[in-house]
This record gives C-alpha cells, sequence and structure tokens, in this order.
C-alpha cells in the first residue's frame, strides 16, 4: 500500500508543481478507492477518521485561503488511505519541508514579510484577508510537492504504516 500511495503522491506533486492545482478527477477516485479498501479490511473507522483529520486539518488554512481546497483533498485521500496520526505526522513534516525551502530561499523571505505586513494592515483595515496572485505570492507554494517528500522521508525511516 505505501508505494501506491506514494506514487500517488507523486503524480499529485507533479500537477501542483506544474499547474498548481489538484484536479478532482485524480482525487476523488484515490479517495474513494482508499475508503472501500479500508472497509475490504475491516478498518473502516481508521478511513473515516483520517480522511475527517485531513479535513479538519486544514479547514482553517483553506478558509483563509492560505492552503487551496486541492491540498486539503489530497489530505483527506491520504487519510482515507492511512490514519489520523499518520495524516497529523505528514501535515507536520510537510509544512516543515517547506518552511526549510523558503527559509533557504531569501528572495521569498523578503516577499513574504511584505505580505504579512499588507495582510495584517487588510485584516486592521478591512477585517478580511488579502493574498495576492500566484506570481506575486511569497505564500504560494506546491504544497503536494512537501507531502510527496515527507511521505517518502517517512518511508525511508520505516515509520509509516
Amino acid at each position: 500500500m505505501g508505494v501506491y500511495l506514494g506514487v500517488f503522491l507523486a503524480i499529485a506533486a507533479f500537477f501542483d508543481w506544474k499547474w498548481r492545482k489538484l484536479p478532482n478527477w485524480f482525487l476523488l477516485p484515490v479517495m474513494l478507492a482508499g475508503l472501500a479498501y479500508q472497509m475490504a479490511e475491516g478498518t473502516w473507522w481508521t478511513a473515516a477518521g483520517g480522511l475527517a483529520s485531513g479535513f479538519a486539518i486544514t479547514v482553517v488554512p483553506v478558509a483563509m485561503r492560505a492552503m487551496g481546497m486541492g491540498d486539503q483533498k489530497l489530505l483527506m485521500a491520504v487519510g482515507a488511505w492511512t490514519s489520523t496520526a499518520d495524516v497529523y505526522w505528514l501535515v507536520v513534516l510537510s509544512a516543515f519541508l517547506c518552511i526549510v525551502v523558503v527559509l533557504c530561499r531569501p528572495q521569498r523571505i523578503r516577499r513574504l514579510g511584505r505580505h504579512l505586513y499588507l495582510a495584517v494592515m487588510g485584516l486592521a483595515a478591512h477585517r478580511r484577508l488579502w493574498l495576492p496572485d500566484i506570481q506575486q505570492s511569497a505564500l504560494t507554494v506546491p504544497f503536494a510537492v512537501y507531502v510527496c517528500g515527507a511521505f517518502w522521508i517517512r518511508q525511508a525511516a520505516g515509520i509509516w504504516l
């Protein structure tokens, strides 16, 4: 199962890197297959918990438009195949990898500081969050790439599944 999930994440990372989109026609069948697999194994509650945790962990970033719904559905699909704990640690490690990469790119840090300043000012003045388009944003990253990287790091460390 780990290899299949890794291939799925690699394909998702490609879509996210190339187009910054994760299509529903790709994510939903994988999510349903994960639920069906867990039901066949008799562990449907694990799939339900993983799917729900993938949603719950990402609901605030999606609501703030700091994360796309494709990333949310990606983590829900991973949760359908695994468990709540696996989704949680995958998000933590993915976020860590993302932060490390952003900190290694000084031009991103400058843009990030400016956009955070504008976002705080926008929240204070208009009570809403402003985010720039993809080309100008310091915050837009292909998160599926980091999820894929985190998955393979965990696989290599032998702490997955």
